[in-house]
């Protein structure tokens, strides 16, 4: 038969149904919160980087790609039309001022050299006989003025005593007259010579100017022609380094062609490269900086802006402060930060992975939140970032690139 349940089994039993529906209900309730925290996108704090908004001079910048390259180098260019016999030094030699860097057959050159000389040794021989000439035409002349100046001595006498003898009625006026005329005669001869002198002189320095003329010009193709020669040797003019050279012997040079490059590399500047967009806003003279690594900035100036602008690709030179910077080496990439701008006490925040636009949306600190908040800039520099507006002195701003959550209002932080 059935027993009547006690009371205390009965409360016992309540106790353990409420427990269990207590408990069933923590669990759900646990489950769920756990859930959406779950669904709720964090990020590590480790796993980014964040910068204070601080106030500061900001310099704004135009980036622009470069190359290390040496400040000075020779291009060792061939003068003549030739064969290469042997390639002396070869591209990384190190080589000294006079040292032979590229063996040239010059038997062609050293011939036409020779000719030359031998030109010039004919030359200045007929120059000498040409000047004995006219040595001795004008002493002949000189000699010949010499006598008639003699005769006209001996005509004038007779001339004076013939006409003492007339006036005292000793010969007749025919005689003395003709002795007068022979004075005049030889006066007109004298005169003649002294012309024929002149004109013989003045034929003697042109005759001679001009053959000095042709000798100088001889003389000068000569010089030239051993100048080529000389050079032709393919000797460096400088201490350096070979940095390219050509690379077969018994190849045919032209004349003008590059055979060999050699660079000082004790020094550097830097080529770089920027959209021709650009172009307008530089100038000579404007600071620049070089990023060799991420430690490394070198100052600079810009020296020139090459006016050729290829493929929309404008072209200009920095020189460095520090040319002889121990990081810096030829063909080096680098970055080059041209500095257009300058504003103090501004707004600033370390630029990062900031300053795509104009206005952005960025991540700041509150609390153990990341909340996503408009950002307005002004200059952009290499290192920082004007902040006009949307942000406060103080802000923790999240400089990472956060594209991967792209349209999140709020992170937790972790």
């Amino acid at each position: 038969m059935d027993r009547e349940i006690t009371a205390d089994i009965r409360r016992r039993r309540v106790i353990r149904r409420t427990a269990t529906v207590i408990v069933a209900i923590a669990a759900i309730a646990f489950s769920f919160a756990a859930t959406v925290q779950w669904l709720r996108p964090s990020v590590k704090r480790r796993n980014i980087q964040t910068a204070r908004v601080e106030r500061g001079a900001v310099d704004a910048s135009l980036q622009a790609s470069g190359t290390v390259v040496p400040a000075t180098e020779q291009v060792v260019s061939s003068p003549v039309e030739a064969r290469v016999l042997r390639i002396v030094r070869r591209a990384g030699d190190r080589v000294r001022a006079g040292d032979e860097v590229i063996a040239l057959d010059t038997s062609a050159t050293r011939l036409d050299a020779e000719r030359l000389a031998d030109r010039v040794a004919q030359k200045e021989s007929e120059e000498a006989q040409l000047r004995l000439r006219v040595e001795e035409t004008i002493a002949t002349l000189r000699a010949q003025l010499e006598q008639k100046k003699l005769d006209r001595e001996i005509v004038a006498f007779k001339a004076e005593q013939n006409a003492k003898l007339s006036r005292e009625g000793l010969i007749t006026a025919q005689e003395n007259l003709a002795a007068a005329t022979a004075v005049k005669k030889t006066d007109i001869e004298l005169t003649q010579l002294g012309e024929a002198l002149t004109r013989a002189q003045r034929n003697a320095e042109a005759q001679l100017a001009g053959s000095a003329m042709e000798l100088r010009t001889l003389r000068k193709e000569l010089a030239e022609s051993n100048r080529q020669v000389g050079l032709a040797m393919m000797r460096a003019d400088r201490d350096g380094v070979v940095t390219w050279a050509v690379q077969d012997a018994g190849a045919t040079i032209r004349r003008g062609d590059v055979v060999a490059r050699i660079a000082d590399l004790s020094s550097f500047r830097v080529v770089a490269t920027i959209s021709d967009v650009h172009v307008a806003k530089l100038s000579a003279g404007m600071p620049a900086r070089v990023r060799i690594d991420d430690s490394t900035l070198v100052d600079g100036t810009i020296a020139g802006i090459d006016p050729r602008i290829e493929n929309g690709i404008a072209r200009f030179y920095v020189d460095l402060a520090a040319p002889s910077h121990a990081k810096l080496r030829n063909n080096l990439r680098a970055d080059v930060f041209v500095i257009t701008g300058r504003r103090n006490g501004a707004l600033r925040v370390r630029r990062g992975a900031l300053g795509q636009g104009e206005r952005e949306e960025v991540f700041v600190v509150r609390g153990d939140e990341l909340v996503r908040v408009p950002a307005q800039w002004g200059l952009a520099g290499e290192e920082t970032i004007e902040v006009t507006g949307g942000l406060r002195e103080g802000d923790e701003v999240v400089i990472s690139n956060m594209t991967d959550y792209a349209g999140v209002k709020k992170l937790r932080l972790e």
